[in-house]
């Protein structure tokens, strides 16, 4: 290129530059705003699980049966498995789509082996099913309908006592040369002097430590879980409670959980340790996937002989049960899991212990199926039945354990009659039976229905984090707290007063995210007040619940 044409070019340039720089620059194209995230749920740090619990032990919504009691198949009076069978589709018909069965996913069966006494707890043979019961076909069968309706079946696994009528313990009473001498503790050299469950004669203890008496347990335990003899060892019993846990070592146990769980790593170990938090927390490490949780029943409801008393009662402030579940979190290893529940057959029922107060007895049920734990309902429990212990002239815990009310007159095809005085607790036409309130949407059966629906429902009920909302504002009376995980938020408030009360939550000290949030009860469907975080005021009608569901908007 010639120079002067170069020179020419270059001052163009420089003068399209110069001209560019000094013109008005073009409006830069908007972006599109960026969308600011809502801050998400985080669950707290949590230590790795010592302990692995079956995952259907983690949702398990577990029914309390006594055999005896619930369901008679042959017109004899006494309950029966085949009568049981009968009823499943009462406690889960297998459709989750239908509202007219209970929804429990898990039975737990009283002793069913042969015994001495109506209850079953002073095993006469470990390896025959109770004649008054049926034979292990039924069971087998029961098994194989509860299975497919997916409720699992927990049977009463008792070792720490057997009948004096066991034939190895009448082979060693008073003979120390028996085979089966050390398989029990004598306190005389005659071996007519020995240990008994409750100092009382017609128990004797099995010596746990003795390696005998170990294989013998695991032999019994083998038996039960491979029902049908097949080998396969998770096609039958689904898990043992373990009753009177204190009665053996933990090295029994620890045997036990080792040697079970090689055949059935799904199977459940289910420790009743009546003990205070800090003993209970020793018997999980390497032992039971799950225990009773004691220390809570006895701030609900006082004590197993009581009436009146405790939470339920509104004697003592609701904020113990949050004294009870931080005893968890101090003694237990990280992954125990806890059975929460209100009664059993060892202690007064639930109805009794509130004196007959239906709006205790509901509140009662919506703080159990809310907490963390696996809640148990004992059979009638969901209907109002009422029990307590005698006085012994002559029965004592029969009256915790009546026959089922199925019918407004008490009779009917598969009502149990074996237990029948003139004091007994239930009557007929009490407006205390599955005929008088199934179709009835306001009656206590129907709650209990929609709790275990929710529980169902909501994985978070069962699954998610644990914690208490402070009141900042109103009585000690409410007690209200959070369960939540990654799907969803809830808010539990709880009015434990005959008075409406007006109480302000503290939100904002909680992990609950910044909102804003709808809130709606679950339970009745309303919507309430809609709150943004920080502080949410509600009006409490009296004995209340609220189980509310937080979504943001």
């Amino acid at each position: 290129m010639p120079r002067t044409a170069a020179r020419t070019l270059s001052a163009g340039l420089a003068l399209a530059v110069l001209a560019a720089a000094c013109a008005p620059a073009p409006a830069p194209t908007p972006a599109p705003p960026t969308a600011t995230p809502y801050p998400v749920w985080q669950p707290a740090p949590t230590p790795v699980p010592d302990l692995i619990t079956p995952q259907w032990g983690r949702e398990m919504l577990l029914y309390l049966v006594f055999v005896r009691s619930f369901a008679d198949s042959d017109g004899d009076g006494i309950g029966d498995l085949r009568g049981l069978t009968d009823r499943l589709d009462y406690l889960n018909d297998g459709d989750p789509q239908t509202t007219t069965d209970l929804g429990v996913n898990a039975l737990w069966l009283m002793p069913i082996f042969a015994a001495a006494s109506y209850h079953g707890y002073d095993t006469v043979d470990h390896f025959r099913v109770n004649p008054d019961y049926g034979t292990r076909e039924d069971l087998i069968t029961l098994v194989q309908e509860c299975h497919r309706r997916g409720i699992r079946v927990l049977l009463d696994y008792v070792m720490g006592a057997v009948s004096d009528q066991h034939p190895y313990f009448r082979d060693a009473y008073g003979n120390p040369a028996s085979p089966y001498a050390d398989w029990f503790t004598w306190y005389d050299e005659a071996h007519t002097r020995y240990k008994a469950f409750a100092n009382i004669p017609s128990v004797p203890t099995p010596n746990g430590d003795n390696p005998a008496v170990q294989e013998y347990a695991l032999q019994v335990a083998r038996y039960w879980l491979d029902l049908d003899g097949d080998g396969d060892y998770t096609n039958g019993i689904d898990g043992l409670r373990c009753d009177w846990a204190l009665a053996q070592s933990h090295a029994f146990w620890q045997r036990l959980r080792s040697e079970l769980k090689a055949l059935n790593p799904d199977l459940l170990l289910l420790g009743e340790v009546w003990s205070t938090a800090q003993d209970i927390g020793t018997y999980y490490r390497g032992q039971f996937d799950s225990t009773f949780d004691f220390p809570l029943y006895y701030v609900l409801a006082a004590d197993p002989l009581a009436t009146g008393r405790g939470v339920l009662n509104l004697v003592d402030p609701p904020g113990f049960v949050h004294g009870a579940l931080l005893q968890r979190e101090r003694y237990y290893s990280a992954g125990a899991q806890s059975v929460i529940f209100l009664n059993n057959h060892d202690t007064n029922r639930v109805m009794s212990s509130v004196q007959g107060d239906e709006g205790l007895a509901r509140l009662a049920a919506t703080l159990l199926f809310t907490l963390p734990g696996s809640p148990l309902v004992y059979y009638g429990e969901e209907i109002g039945m009422s029990g307590v212990k005698g006085n012994g002239q002559p029965y004592w815990d029969e009256y915790r354990r009546e026959p089922m009310d199925w019918y407004a007159a008490e009779s009917g095809p598969g009502m149990t009659t074996w237990f029948r005085p003139a004091d007994r607790n239930n009557a007929a036409n009490d407006g205390v039976s599955v005929e008088e309130q199934t179709n009835d949407p306001a009656s206590l059966l129907a709650h209990y229905r929609r709790l275990i629906r929710l529980r169902q429902n909501w994985p978070t009920l069962s699954l998610g984090s644990y914690e208490r909302v402070t009141v900042s504002e109103g009585p000690r009376s409410v007690y209200s707290y959070l369960r939540q995980d990654a799907a969803a938020q809830l808010l539990v408030v709880l009015n434990f007063s005959r008075e409406s009360t007006a109480a302000t939550l503290d939100l904002g000290a909680t992990s609950l995210p910044p909102g804003p949030w709808t809130a709606t009860d679950l339970l009745s469907g309303a919507a309430l007040p809609s709150l943004a975080g920080g502080a949410y005021r509600l009006e409490l009608p009296p004995l209340s619940g609220l189980v509310l569901h937080l979504e943001r908007f």
